[in-house]
């Protein structure tokens, strides 16, 4: 009897064992991210349900709004969050942070541009709608910690915005009417503290808690550029950008917040192209622009702020930052970045690669290069890439109403939810483009959740 009751014990022990194992099991093929890590070339499939010339809004087994598909190539689950139909849309939608602190919100403006609809990003329904914008779509801008509040410019005052209580606070009231930055990047660090606002053509430091504006001011390089203030609030950065001179140098100032000044002797740190580009505050303590190299060795590369590198050669600037995706398109800004900007995966940026003189698929693979229409997510510091989903949008250029079939990737604050515009291989109208959003694009914590699953309860043994 004993020898029973022992031998049953132990089965018991190696059940629980193996139930404990399983759930392991499973609760890391849930928590996995979808993507593929290689750089090999993986274009869309030519033929069957999800065919890149035939896959489109109208065509049998597409989404309706809210409803999702998964990537054939790279098995991502891909959510509609507008349907706009027979409509041409013109969404805003761009490179700083376009969806809430906890991904759960995402602006949509259409063609109207204003007021501002605010989308669930779960669903695609509309949460609210009729809000207010303000002197600028594209420099409305969420709060980074609090998911119901967002900010934006009215006249000389910086108001903020309350979504459950639909009140509006005003901040500040600055001394001249607020101009934009240029670029729609970082406008608030990501404690939501420190804000660069622009008057009387330079950009200024503001203390949102002690009311302070700091000593100094910075200057755009050229009326083209853009100029933002990076995620933990130490730095502002200045990029030139359209046809003035200097077109391709970044300037970088520090920001003293002991002595609340503004550095008078700014670091020139990039002078290789990269008008499109996103700071990042990563975890090892640096800053970090990731932008492009246009010249001989094209590609996403991450860039040292605080580097000197005045008078240096490509090839020393090269050797000083790091390649993070090597592209193949032979343009300028080969596509647009987005950067997480909170919590653990602080250290990610998305970026949609956006091919406008050559989109070779038209049946066969030939043409087709590694990278080319991709939705993908880089990691700083690692060099890690996941590619995402092909974003099949056609047909993009540079400019015009067609601008806003570009994918124009953006994500939350935190990197719950990243988003694009894409028209799917819908030619007219020009300029047509919904939105598509992948919920949890790194999985936890990065894709790396290995927090163990609560031990079996109430197990019997017969």
């Amino acid at each position: 009897m004993l020898e029973q009751r022992t031998t049953r014990r132990l089965q018991a022990s190696w059940i629980v064992r193996l139930f404990v194992v399983l759930a392991l099991l499973e609760a890391g093929s849930s928590h996995l991210y979808a993507a593929i890590t290689d750089n090999g070339i993986h274009p869309p499939p030519t033929t069957g349900p999800y065919a890149y010339n035939t896959f489109s809004p109208g065509a049998a087994g597409f989404p309706a709004l809210g409803g999702t598909y998964v990537d054939p190539v790279f098995g991502t689950t891909i959510r509609r969050l507008t349907d706009i139909g027979a409509n041409r849309g013109e969404d805003d939608s761009y490179a700083h942070n376009w969806c809430n602190a906890n991904g759960t919100y995402c602006f949509y403006t259409g063609r109207s541009k204003s007021p501002v609809s605010i989308l669930n990003s779960t669903t695609g329904a509309v949460a609210y709608s009729g809000q207010p914008i303000g002197v600028a779509t594209y420099e409305i801008f969420w709060h980074p910690t609090d998911p119901d509040k967002y900010f934006y410019w009215s006249g000389s005052s910086l108001r903020r915005r309350n979504l459950s209580a639909q009140t509006d606070t005003t901040m500040k009231t600055f001394p001249a009417t607020l101009q934009t930055n240029g670029g729609s990047l970082n406008t608030v660090d990501r404690t939501g503290r420190y804000f660069t606002v622009r008057y009387g053509g330079t950009n200024k430091v503001w203390d949102s808690q002690t009311d302070t504006i700091y000593a100094n001011a910075v200057t755009p390089l050229d009326s083209g550029g853009w100029v933002a203030i990076t995620p933990d609030g130490n730095y502002l950065v200045t990029a030139a950008g359209g046809t003035g001179t200097p077109q391709k140098e970044h300037h970088s100032y520090a920001i003293n917040h002991g002595t609340r000044t503004i550095s008078t002797t700014p670091t020139q740190f990039w002078g290789l192209c990269g008008d499109h580009g996103v700071l990042v505050s990563a975890s090892n303590g640096k800053n970090y622009l990731v932008t492009f190299n246009c010249h001989a060795n094209a590609g996403v590369w991450r860039v040292d702020i605080t580097l000197n590198q005045a008078g240096r050669t490509e090839a020393q600037q090269n050797a000083d930052n790091l390649l993070l995706i090597p592209t193949r398109f032979g343009s300028t800004n080969d596509g647009h970045l987005t950067s997480v900007q909170v919590g653990p995966n602080a250290n990610w940026i998305f970026y949609d690669s956006e091919n406008f003189s050559n989109d070779p698929y038209n049946g066969g693979v030939l043409g087709w290069v590694a990278y080319n229409q991709e939705v993908m997510a880089a990691n700083v510091l690692t060099g890690e890439i996941r590619r995402l989903a092909h974003h099949r949008s056609r047909g993009l250029t540079s400019s015009g109403v067609a601008y806003y079939a570009q994918p124009r990737i953006s994500c939350s604050w935190d990197g719950s939810v990243v988003i694009w515009a894409s028209n799917m291989n819908i030619s007219s109208p020009t300029g047509y483009a919904d939105i598509y959003v992948i919920n949890n694009p790194l999985g936890a914590s990065g894709g790396g959740d290995t927090t163990p699953p609560a031990a079996p309860v109430n197990l019997h043994i017969e």
